[in-house]
């Protein structure tokens, strides 16, 4: 039987792959989509709304700045 925890890392990798989807499929942005997912989970377990976050930092070191 599945434990709370495996229950919310599956309801939460489930959001961030919609989400990741939803903006483009962006590499360099899992951690961001992550952490969006867990807040959107926890605001709808929470009953509080949960807005969007607008554009995302990107992760990683940079390198890839086309700047």
């Amino acid at each position: 039987m599945p434990t709370e925890t495996t229950r919310t890392e599956g309801d939460i990798r489930l959001r961030a792959f919609e989400l990741w989807n939803l903006r483009g499929r962006p590499h360099g942005y899992e951690v961001e989509i992550w952490l969006q997912a867990e807040r959107e989970l926890e605001g709808n377990r929470s009953g509080r709304p949960v807005l969007p976050d607008g554009d995302f930092v990107k992760s990683g070191s940079g390198s890839d700045c086309c700047c």
